[in-house]
């Protein structure tokens, strides 16, 4: 009876081995993340290049290559509002070597409008960092004439109180930040949805729309800037007047952050959260940044988290409330 139960007890611990390898072998060690990254790693943008978080998200993926000496490439999968390059992501391995760049919009907003996009914001994605906010602008077409918010009502006002805007999607801050101030001027929007705010300033330099509020970036400056949707003036633009300072009380700001797939290891996205904050953090970096208009913010992953729920906390009766007029895509 003792031999039997010997040998059943050599059985169960042979089995016990042999289920702890599985186990460890599926989960990520340390030396597994002090090795990362030994191949190629994809950032996917999710609009059109040319913009802010395209400027910002190259820079990224330089300083990165030269930090880890893996290559980190950009790849833009644009369209959908933002949602092309999100449910791409989310579908890929959870491996380290897949990640996006996205904003308010796709990760706040657009979850509000609809239940169905594919993912779930919070349970198909993993923090990694916040890169930074843009305040929106004020873009009017240079055909129209005007160079401030009195002269654009003025011309609304000659024009059957109705133009056409520009939108870098649909919810994104910048339909939401048209359609308030549109609100306040008393201006009647027809509303058209771009695939980011480089498309719409082609539109804008060629008159087929007299106005945008995306968000504020290298392309926008090609147009007549009238305002920008901010609580001071920028230092790329000085002579740029604030919302404020023309009489609407109005501010509106896009941030932008990297996820990854939901899975891939805390190990990982630690290593990358600490090496992009240092770079956000060194005065080349502000500056650079500050020369489009962008803000440098950093933090933890937990950071991006509780900005998204401040998000929702702020904007979410004000995307209810403006849910029947928003446009199809």
């Amino acid at each position: 009876m003792s031999g039997r139960l010997v040998r059943l007890g050599m059985r169960v611990v042979h089995v016990c081995a042999a289920a702890l390898l599985v186990a460890l072998a599926g989960t990520p060690r340390a030396g597994q993340a002090a090795e990362w990254p030994t191949r190629t790693v994809t950032l996917t943008q999710t609009f059109a290049g040319g913009g802010t978080m395209d400027f910002a998200v190259r820079s990224i993926a330089q300083a990165m290559t030269e930090s880890f000496g893996q290559p980190f490439v950009v790849e833009t999968k644009a369209g959908g509002s933002g949602l092309v390059g999100l449910l791409a992501t989310a579908k890929a391995p959870p491996e380290g070597y897949d990640f996006v760049v996205t904003a308010i919009g796709p990760m706040v907003f657009r979850p509000m409008l609809e239940k169905d996009l594919g993912f779930d914001a919070d349970k198909d994605f993993e923090p990694v960092i916040l890169i930074g906010a843009t305040p929106n602008g004020v873009l009017a077409s240079p055909k129209i004439g005007v160079s401030t918010v009195a002269e654009l009502k003025a011309w609304a006002a000659r024009n059957g109180n109705r133009l056409n805007i520009g939108m870098p999607g649909v919810g994104t801050m910048g339909q939401y930040c048209g359609v308030l101030l549109l609100e306040k001027l008393g201006i009647e929007g027809n509303f058209i949805n771009y695939r980011g705010a480089t498309p719409m300033v082609q539109d804008l330099l060629g008159g087929q729309i007299e106005l945008g509020t995306p968000a504020f970036g290298p392309s926008t400056m090609a147009t007549k800037v009238l305002a920008v949707a901010a609580d001071q003036r920028l230092d790329v633009a000085p002579d740029v007047p604030t919302l404020k300072e023309s009489g609407i009380d109005l501010t509106c700001s896009t941030w932008n952050a990297i996820f990854a797939p939901r899975g891939t290891p805390k190990p990982i996205i630690a290593r990358l959260n600490a090496a992009i904050a240092a770079y956000l953090e060194k005065p080349e970096t502000k500056k650079a940044f500050s020369g489009i208009g962008l803000t440098p913010w950093g933090g933890s992953p937990e950071r991006v988290t509780a900005q998204m729920a401040d998000d929702r906390k702020t904007w979410g009766d004000i995307v209810k409330r403006l849910q029947p007029s928003n446009p199809k895509q």
